[in-house]
Parts: structure tokens; C-alpha cells; sequence
């Protein structure tokens, strides 16, 4: 096991320390002598002795410099405080103040960068122009010939050192969440070491060496997306998109042959390395690392902030859609349960109105991952019917939620997609009933919108209990429990829109989310980031579609396990066929994956396993035991065959 551990690290962090050089072929490089010699200019003084006229030393000084009382001149940079913020100089001659370059210098330089004259020569008609990025660089940005405006080229310049820092075409342009900023998602949660001590805690309880033993396909497979990631977060989309697309489409065949095969056998037994009583252990120190690390380390991404935002317009009594800050425009495109969810949370630290630390986003993400350790450790608690063995199985699905990297990533991203795995957690406990099958269902579907297709599938499952290990046949079309399923689904979906919309049209809200999602584009599936692909990418969209109507028409399995295939393969199907997706969207797939791959399956453990092999009283003399020290002698002696 040890062996096997090392291995998996050693790729891990290998994986991690892949070169960044194809995707950003400039940065950290030195400019052209040239440049740096033109730019070579004396540095703006930061004070200078006050003149004896206070009024001529005042006509002396240059822009954006103030003279305290002492007499010394204090300068003010040129640019905006926001690093991010981009303006327009003053004068493309003069040196701003706070500054050593002027704007034609910084232009001069970033011009001769090799990136930036490739995509001008590209691009026949292109023009560029220069801007102050901050109040320590330059940005160039380089713009395609024609309208709608679209930028093409981006070169990064440091004033200081004269220097090209950042230099990006193709979709790192537009999308700078794949320029591999480090810390952009989830801060040092994606330091690799901690990665990789997260990965092997996932997968640890599942290997064995004597005999070998290894995780379930769906556990290897969520675990293998860290390679994507990595190379994700060193901007190389090249590898990151097609490998993410494999390891989805995998997953997708995986559950869809899982949920649709009828099994042939019984399931067979899941032998794990671990007791029970070390993973309890092992949960409790992981529940502690990552509420601390979340308040200490954690960041919030802009998922995190809209849905601060959006629940402040609701405590406020006011319409959730339109009016969010110019820095998280579109907030308002996810479901409207997501904004209701963060409510309570708002109103105990309220938004400041600025991009600040959030508090309220931190208490949520908070409470979701908790209330989704404490979901999935009920949700194993059912599907025994010897409560011990239900709790054994319960402390094992919490466990593994805990020690998953990706809900890690998750809960220190802030975001609000552990919400999503909450609902689905949900259904999974009470999915047996139609009603509560459909509040559930309609409460995913109203976090995110696109848990909407596994609506014909829930609709049409059998009621099964918990329990039963296997259950294939034909869907369930019984009027009564249809009715029951669609009761409780649109009571949540129109409850929840009739609140966030306060009374504007219903097609503001459509508009809003699914209209603005479904036209979105990006580069971070196949039919995104290759343009050869763009005439498929409308016939995969339906093919998604009639996959999730379909499979509600054919025989399956209606247990537990099977329904989490099912909807785990229906989520991945419309995965697959968007364009805009993120690794975020594997924490919804957490409980799915854990159900689907070993809630059938017997569980072995090793403390249970050596009780077992030993006898329950060892003889200490010759001759016979007496029944009441040694019941297991009785039994022996009454079925040991008679003598004659």
C-alpha cells in the first residue's frame, strides 16, 4: 500500500509541475535591449526638498504630487488602486506620475514582444493601444479589424522593471480564469503537496496490496481530474480540455451501463484498509483543517460574491434580477433558490456593498459542506438494515466527502456549487417517496437550473426501499405517484421564482438564466476551444437532451445505487454537451459518484474481518469446555457427525 501511495503521489505532483511555456511563451521575459534602452529614463523622485517659494515649488511640482507641512512632496501613482482596472493615460509622452516609463515606451516594448507581433501578423488590420493596468503597470491590448470590438492580444508590461510580464492570444484573452493565476481558485488549497495528501486520503481506504485491491473505476476517475487541473492551472488548456472531456465521458459510460444493465450476480464485497473508528478520526481532523483553512486562507470567487448580492436584493424586498455591481454584471443567471439558500447568512453579516472578504459568503459554503457530511452519513445510514452497519457505511460516505479534494476546492473557492450536491444528497435520502422525490429534485433544479434534466428520470422511478441492494424493471407510470412527484417539484420551482422575482415577468427570469446560459460561450470543452468543432456543437446539445427523455422510457435499476447512476449519467450528458464548465461542477457529482460506485456492495472491515478468523474463547487446558465459557464448543460438539 505504501508503494501504490508514493506512486500516486509522485504523479500528482509531477502532473503539478508541468511547463507553462506553449501558453505563455513571454512571461517572466526579459524585454528587447532596445526597448529597455529607450525606456531607460530617470525615475520620478518620490519627495524633493520644498523650494523657498511655496507657491512657485507648488507650479514646479508635477501632476498627482501634494507638499505635506514639513515640506516634503508625497507622489501619488497615476492609475487606478484596483490592480485589474485598466485607464487610459493622460499623455503618451510624459511619465505619469508614480511612474519610470511613459505610455510610447511601455508601447514600444510590448510591441516587440514575439506573442504580440505574431497575432498582428495573424490578423491583417488589427490596431492596438495602451493603457495603464493598475498603478505599477502597462496593458496593450490588441483589437481584430471591424466591429463588434474583440480583443485578440494582451501584453503585460511592469513599469518598474520595464519588463514583459504576461503576454496572452487565443481564449486567454478573454477568459483570465485560465491564465493559471496561482491562488485564483481556492488559495493553497491547490498547493500540490496539500493536493496530493488530499487525493491519497480519498482513495486510501480503497487500496490494498494482499490481495490487491484498488479504488472503484468512479472513485479513480474523480480522483484522476487533478491531472486536468493541473495542467488547468499552469494555462495549458491544450491538455486540460481534451483530458477533463475523457475523464467526462468515461464517468458518462461508466454510470449510464451501471444504471441500465441488469445485474447478473450479486454485488461483491467492497474490502477496505481502514476501520471505522480510523476514518472517524481521520473525518474529524479533515471537518477541523478545512473550516480553518476556509476563514485563515479561503477566497470568494465571483460565484460566491453574486450570491451574496443577490440575497442582499432580497432582504431588501427588492427584485433579484438587474442591478448587480458593474464587477459581477450577470450574478443574477443562477437558480433562485441559490440566492434564498444565502438569505440567512446575509442578514447575519451584511454585505458592505464592495468585493470585500464576504463573511456571509464564508458562513454559507460553511454550513452546505457540513450539512452535506451530515446528509451523505444518513444517506449510508439507510441502506443497512443493521443500524450498525448503516452507521459504519454513513461514517464512511461522510469520510470520503471530507477527504474528496474537489469539495474541498469548493469550500475554499467559497462557491455556492456544494448547494447543488446538498439537493442531490437530499434526494438521495428521501427520493424513495414521490413527493419528497420531487421537492428534492425541484430544489436542484431551482440552485442551478441545469439539475432540471434528471426530472424524467425521478419521475418515472419505482419506490424502493433503501435497502434492497438490486431493483431492475420498467419505469414506474402510475398516475398518482406522477402527480405526486410533479406536486412537490413545481411547488418548490414556482415558490422560489415568484419570491426572487417580486413581481416582474417570468421571462425575465428565463431570459436571465437558462436564456443567457444556453448562448454563452467558452473555451473549456471541446466545442468551445477547437473551432473546427463549432457545426457539432448544436446536434451534442440535442443529443444531451433526447439521452435524458430517453433513458425515462427504458427498463433500469430503481435502487438506490442504480438511481444515483442514472442521475449522475444524465448530469454528465449535459456536461458534456455545454460549453461553459468548470471543476467546480465535480462537487455536485460527489454524492452520485459515492452511491453509484459501492452502495450496492457489501463493505468489509478489517477489524470485523479479524474477529472473525479468530475463535471467541481460547482453550487454556485438555479436556472438555464448559458450555456457559465457551458457547461456540456447544454448537461444534452438536454438529460434529455422530460415532457408528
Amino acid at each position: 500500500m505504501r508503494t501504490l501511495c508514493a506512486t500516486l503521489l509522485a504523479v500528482v505532483l509531477a502532473v503539478v509541475g508541468a511547463s507553462s511555456a506553449t501558453a505563455i511563451t513571454t512571461v517572466g521575459a526579459t524585454a528587447p535591449a532596445e526597448a529597455v534602452a529607450q525606456a531607460d529614463t530617470p525615475a520620478a523622485p518620490a519627495s524633493t526638498p520644498a523650494a523657498s517659494d511655496p507657491a512657485e515649488a507648488a507650479a514646479e511640482l508635477p501632476p498627482g504630487t501634494t507638499t505635506g507641512i514639513d515640506g516634503t512632496v508625497t507622489v501619488t501613482p497615476e492609475g487606478s488602486t484596483d490592480g485589474n482596472e485598466v485607464r487610459t493615460p493622460s499623455s503618451r509622452n510624459r511619465v505619469p506620475a508614480g511612474h519610470r516609463l511613459t505610455a510610447e515606451q511601455a508601447e514600444r516594448i510590448a510591441r516587440a514582444d514575439p506573442k504580440a507581433r505574431a497575432v498582428r501578423e495573424d490578423h491583417p488590420g488589427s490596431y492596438d493601444q495602451i493603457f495603464l493596468k493598475g498603478q505599477t503597470r502597462w496593458q496593450l491590448s490588441i483589437y481584430a479589424k471591424g466591429k463588434p470590438l474583440r480583443e485578440i492580444g494582451q501584453v503585460i508590461v511592469d513599469d518598474a522593471t520595464g519588463e514583459v510580464v504576461e503576454s496572452w492570444d487565443g481564449p486567454y484573452v478573454a477568459w483570465t480564469m485560465a491564465r493559471g493565476y496561482d491562488g485564483a481558485f481556492g488559495r493553497s488549497i491547490t498547493n500540490p503537496w496539500l493536493w496530493g495528501v488530499l487525493v491519497l486520503l480519498f482513495v486510501v481506504p480503497f487500496v490494498r496490496v494482499r490481495p490487491l485491491r484498488i479504488p472503484p473505476f468512479a472513485v479513480l476517475a474523480l480522483a484522476g481530474f487533478s491531472v486536468p487541473l493541473a495542467f488547468f492551472n499552469n494555462a495549458r488548456l491544450d491538455w486540460a480540455v481534451p483530458l477533463s472531456f475523457a475523464l467526462l465521458v468515461g464517468l458518462f459510460g461508466w454510470s449510464a451501463r451501471r444504471a441500465l444493465r441488469r445485474p447478473r450476480h450479486a454485488p461483491r464485497a467492497l474490502s477496505l484498509s481502514l476501520p471505522v473508528w480510523g476514518l472517524l478520526a481521520l473525518g474529524v481532523v479533515l471537518l477541523a483543517f478545512r473550516i480553518i483553512l476556509n476563514v485563515t486562507d479561503g477566497n470568494v470567487i465571483d460565484v460566491g460574491y453574486a450570491s451574496v448580492v443577490g440575497a442582499d436584493k432580497i432582504g431588501q424586498g427588492q427584485s433579484l434580477y438587474g442591478g448587480f455591481p458593474s464587477n459581477v454584471g450577470r450574478g443574477d443567471t443562477y437558480g433562485p433558490l441559490t440566492y434564498l439558500a444565502y438569505v440567512p447568512f446575509e442578514q447575519v453579516w451584511p454585505w458592505s456593498g464592495t468585493w470585500d472578504d464576504l463573511p456571509a459568503a464564508h458562513g454559507a459554503a460553511i454550513a452546505f459542506d457540513l450539512l452535506a457530511v451530515l446528509l451523505l452519513f444518513l444517506v449510508g445510514r439507510r441502506q443497512e438494515a443493521d443500524r450498525t452497519r448503516g452507521t459504519r457505511r454513513g461514517v464512511l460516505y461522510a469520510y470520503l466527502w471530507l477527504a474528496c479534494p474537489w469539495t474541498a476546492y469548493a469550500l475554499n473557492s467559497n462557491a455556492n456549487d456544494a448547494l447543488v450536491a446538498v439537493a442531490i444528497a437530499l434526494l438521495l435520502l428521501v427520493g424513495g417517496r414521490p413527493l419528497w422525490r420531487g421537492l428534492a429534485g425541484g430544489a436542484a433544479a431551482a440552485i442551478k437550473i441545469a439539475p432540471m434534466a434528471i426530472m424524467p428520470v425521478l419521475a418515472t422511478r419505482r419506490t424502493v426501499s433503501p435497502t434492497e441492494p438490486v431493483h431492475w424493471a420498467r419505469p414506474d407510470w402510475n398516475v398518482r405517484r406522477l402527480a405526486a412527484f410533479a406536486t412537490g417539484a413545481l411547488a418548490v420551482l414556482v415558490v422560489a421564482s415568484l419570491i426572487v422575482l417580486h413581481g416582474q415577468p417570468v421571462r425575465l427570469l428565463w431570459d436571465r438564466t437558462i436564456g443567457y446560459q444556453a448562448g454563452r460561450d467558452a473555451p473549456f470543452m471541446p466545442w468551445g476551444f477547437y473551432d473546427w468543432l463549432e457545426p457539432v456543437r448544436g446536434v451534442v446539445r440535442a443529443l444531451a437532451v433526447l439521452f435524458a427523455l430517453v433513458v425515462a422510457f427504458l427498463p433500469r435499476r430503481h435502487d438506490l445505487t442504480g438511481t444515483a447512476a442514472i442521475v449522475l449519467a444524465v448530469l454528465l450528458g449535459l456536461q458534456l454537451a455545454t460549453e461553459y464548465w468548470f471543476y467546480l461542477y465535480l462537487t455536485w457529482l460527489v454524492p452520485l459518484v459515492l452511491v453509484a460506485a459501492i452502495g450496492d456492495r457489501p463493505i468489509e472491515w478489517p477489524a470485523i474481518r479479524r474477529r472473525r478468523e479468530r475463535p471467541a474463547v481460547v482453550p487454556r487446558m485438555h479436556g472438555p469446555i464448559a458450555e456457559e465459557d465457551a458457547p461456540w464448543a456447544a454448537a461444534a460438539r452438536r454438529d460434529a457427525p455422530k460415532p457408528g
